[in-house]
């Protein structure tokens, strides 16, 4: 069981909530929210007494322990060695496990990046690059950074399925803009606010009219399953 009590860490003040086990999350909120602060804080890469896992901090396992758990998958790939090889890059996350990595490539629709360079790579390919070490890294937790940005419609389709429907990710944690793929994952949802914990509880909840009005006040349409920024209401 992951559990976060009251959590205070550069801009979060007294985040609280409890992921048991199969359960996944969404986390919403707005720029600057402390989104990708939390996600940090959660891997203990940003160390606090107030993150446990198994009742023990997430900050006192061992490097083995956090990696065999936690897994940040950010919203862009940054490399120190630009000539590092596609295939060398997903080795890191499965060594010597050739066929399991062509089985990824060839799941996400990109054998043929295999012999490229990670730094040659476009915004949208290196995303799913980095989707494919965390389904080969298999961490109890994979937390993605806004993993469909860099993505065209096609390719944000795929990835949905995969989030949706692949048994390589135990629990994920999904940070993201787009209420609707949050909306059809259908996982829990905390929705930060400047730093503090606004929502947090059931898709079904938040994404009901008045919750709905209550955090985003005209701002947000639905038209069945679809979710639109009402632009005519904000002025």
């Amino acid at each position: 069981m992951l559990r976060v009590d009251n959590l205070s860490v550069r801009i979060l003040k007294n985040i609280s909530f409890t992921l048991g086990e199969g359960e996944h999350l969404s986390i919403l909120g707005a720029n600057g929210s402390g989104k990708t602060t939390l996600a940090r804080a959660l891997c203990a890469l940003l160390p606090s007494e107030a993150v446990t896992y198994g009742g023990r901090a997430a900050s006192a396992l061992s490097p083995r322990v956090r990696g065999e758990t936690f897994n940040f998958i950010p919203a862009r790939l940054d490399l120190y060695d630009e000539y590092l090889g596609v295939s060398d890059y997903l080795s890191l996350n499965a060594p010597l496990e050739e066929e399991k990595i062509d089985s990824v490539l060839e799941q996400l629709e990109i054998s043929h990046l295999k012999t490229s360079r990670c730094s040659d790579l476009s915004s949208g390919e290196s995303a799913l690059l980095m989707v494919a070490g965390g389904m080969l890294r298999r961490s109890r937790y994979t937390i993605f950074d806004e993993p469909t940005a860099n993505l065209d419609s096609k390719n944000k389709v795929k990835l949905y399925r995969l989030l949706k429907h692949s048994p390589l990710f135990t629990h994920r944690i999904v940070i993201t803009h787009d209420l609707n793929l949050a909306y059809r994952l259908g996982s829990h949802i905390l929705y930060l606010e400047g730093g503090e914990e606004r929502f947090f509880g059931t898709c079904e909840t938040f994404f009901a009219p008045d919750n709905l009005e209550r955090c985003f006040g005209g701002s947000i349409t639905r038209s069945g399953e679809h979710f639109m920024v009402g632009y005519d209401e904000i002025r």
